[in-house]
């Protein structure tokens, strides 16, 4: 009888640690898969903000590369004449010399073959915001519009997994359908403003998949910025002043952030400092140069 005790208790005892263990291991699982869900997500909403704001600038024609490559094909006429040998010529003398006169245009015919040869001249093109005259390429930018629109079912899937408010998933898609809408009719100001209503979203979805402050800060930053840059066309500087001060005033929250890593205080004073150059060209009201602040903040927003 005690044996068999014994036996129970060791019995009981082995059956708790095991399901002890299958119970941690089951949570451990869906800790993993709740986490690489996670980054997983925030990687797709990071590819998704960056086809927008590539959307964005295209229809400014803002480009980072201070200069463009561009190639040209070049025509060249070649010329092989036969070769007559050197004892012939030397002894005809004087006589060779004019009959060579009066029969230039039947050698040129017989004696050269003329080809064409192809060669590529390229060449650095200077693509700044004052030199800017290219029209909107519409036809890129539809192309670029409907391949994202491609990608947004499995993004979407992924924040419904996350738990992130449907009416916001919804919102959502609803806003990128007028989006194609807009560049299909190739609207740019209505195009404008639905890229930054789409824009309104990012810092909404990330709540739900990050926890870096520094981050949404930024997103946020950005948000407003966009906001401003989307109204430029309307000479509305009221609103883009409005919208530049809130973008500032976000931002400056990094400042006195002192969880902040040294090797970052330094691109994040450089990029209060750009915004703080945008902010200025609000009283100039000069669309080109307020491009070109936009162009720099954003370059310097993408080092921090």
């Amino acid at each position: 009888m005690k044996n068999f005790k014994k036996v129970l208790i060791i019995f009981l005892v082995i059956f708790v640690l095991f399901m002890c263990f299958y119970i941690y291991s089951n949570i451990s699982k869906a800790s993993d898969y709740e986490t690489n869900l996670r980054e997983k997500t925030l990687s797709e909403i990071k590819y998704l903000e960056s086809k927008i704001i590539y959307i964005f600038n295209s229809l400014n024609n803002i480009e980072f590369e201070n200069y463009k490559l561009s190639v040209e094909d070049i025509s060249e006429k070649s010329k092989k004449s036969s070769q007559s040998s050197s004892s012939a010529g030397s002894s005809s003398g004087d006589e060779a010399k004019s009959s060579d006169k009066g029969s230039s245009k039947d050698d040129t015919s017989s004696g050269e073959d003329n080809s064409i040869s192809k060669t590529k001249k390229y060449s650095l093109n200077a693509k700044g915001v004052l030199t800017n005259k290219d029209t909107i390429n519409w036809d890129y930018i539809k192309n670029e519009a409907e391949l994202l629109q491609e990608s947004l079912s499995t993004i979407m899937l992924d924040l419904y997994e996350i738990s992130l408010n449907n009416n916001d998933i919804l919102n959502f898609n609803k806003e990128y359908d007028d989006l194609l809408i807009q560049i299909k009719s190739e609207n740019k100001q209505n195009s404008l403003q639905s890229l930054s209503k789409l824009y309104s979203y990012i810092p909404k979805f990330i709540k739900n998949c990050n926890t870096d402050e520094q981050y949404k800060i930024i997103i946020n930053t950005k948000m407003n910025i966009f906001n401003a840059y989307s109204l430029l066309d309307t000479n509305n500087w009221e609103e883009i002043g409005k919208y530049i001060e809130s973008a500032n005033n976000t931002f400056s929250r990094l400042l006195t952030d002192v969880n902040i890593e040294n090797k970052n205080q330094s691109a994040i004073n450089r990029c209060y400092i750009s915004l703080n150059n945008l902010k200025n060209t609000v009283s100039t009201q000069e669309k080109e140069i307020f491009l070109i602040k936009y162009k720099n903040l954003l370059e310097e927003i993408n080092n921090i």
